[in-house]
């Protein structure tokens, strides 16, 4: 998948998206660009950020066996569905992180993962979907305006997918207010709404599944002391630790909102059966009176009162009516409705 509607990654079959060094230069991304071969740590000064497409076959065996890294790391680095985390591996730090799956098609919950791998001189990041916040990367790259240091690129990495996850919080925050605010108009259950509540509230566990140990990552990372962070990017990262624990509370007051609404919906339906019932409960109780006189006056054997008056009918009728209005004052009385 290319990285940009005018970008061509440097090799695409192999998995190689783009290689740097930090800030970066036009030079490097297109006129001069790196192959596996070329891929040797830059230096403290220009660190060389190496960017690879995990699903391929190339990028693996480069991670594993020509990058130089701890198998541990390069296995973590590699490995499927994994969490947010950290973890200081000899002088550098393995972290991976998630953020909202915005390409085309993609599911509405679902969180994909980024994998960096710090040392001194390089930056390893792998992906299996596009990132917008890589991409925003490159372009600045592009201008050799990209973070200097390694540190400032992780902590730059993790503030675009936390500011990209805002948005996607707030347009939740509005589908549950507009279903809340027809909710206070119309008293109708509209089976669209409880759709919609059932989609909102799995989004926020899934989002917030995510994100709680994403942000003990990054406020753990800010609190580690590696030499690859500087005092400043510390700073930046428990700001941006602080920015993901509100969109996790937010995430988590999503939920119990929808699960309220929920219940108000279930609230009404139920009442509304419960009158339904009720009334039909209060017509059966007025009728069976009224039915088990017509069945005995509809038997067929002699006998019968009024069978031969010309005025049985009108009789039969008008004291079947003082009867219902009877029982109708009767339960009046009894408070019964």
């Amino acid at each position: 998948m290319p990285e940009g509607s005018d970008y061509i990654p440097f090799n695409a079959e192999e998995g190689l998206i783009l290689a740097t060094h930090l800030p970066g230069a036009r030079s490097e991304l297109h006129e001069n660009r790196l192959t596996f071969e070329g891929l040797d740590a830059g230096s403290p000064q220009r660190p060389l950020w190496v960017h690879l497409d995990r699903t391929k076959e190339r990028a693996q065996q480069w991670i594993r066996h020509e990058a130089g890294l701890d198998p541990l790391v390069s296995d973590a680095l590699l490995a499927d569905g994994s969490r947010p985390r950290f973890q200081s591996v000899d002088k550098g730090l393995l972290v991976i992180l998630r953020g909202v799956n915005m390409n085309p098609g993609s599911e509405p919950d679902d969180m994909i993962a980024i994998r960096l791998w710090i040392e001194p001189t390089r930056v390893i990041t792998l992906r299996s979907h596009r990132f917008q916040t890589i991409v925003e990367l490159r372009k600045r790259a592009e201008e050799g305006k990209a973070p200097a240091t390694v540190g400032g690129f992780l902590s730059t990495v993790a503030a675009g997918l936390a500011t990209r996850m805002a948005p996607t919080v707030e347009n939740l925050e509005e589908l549950l207010g507009g279903v809340e605010d027809e909710m206070v108009e119309s008293d109708a259950d509209d089976p669209e709404h409880r759709r919609i509540l059932s989609t909102l509230r799995r989004q926020a566990i899934s989002y917030r599944r995510h994100l709680v140990p994403q942000r003990d990552a990054i406020v753990g990372i800010a609190l580690e002391t590696s030499e690859l962070i500087t005092p400043r990017e510390r700073a930046e990262l428990r700001g941006v630790g602080e920015q993901v624990a509100r969109i996790a509370e937010d995430l988590e007051e999503l939920r119990d909102r929808a699960a309220v609404t929920q219940e108000e919906i279930r609230a009404r339906r139920e009442s509304r059966i419960n009158r339904t019932l009720y009334l039909l409960t209060i017509v059966a109780t007025v009728a069976l009176p009224l039915g088990l006189v017509t069945g005995l006056l509809g038997i067929n054997v002699g006998g019968l009162p009024l069978s031969n008056s010309p005025w049985g009918f009108t009789i039969v009728c008008v004291a079947l009516v003082l009867t219902a209005v009877a029982e109708v004052v009767v339960f009046k009385w009894l408070r019964l409705f």
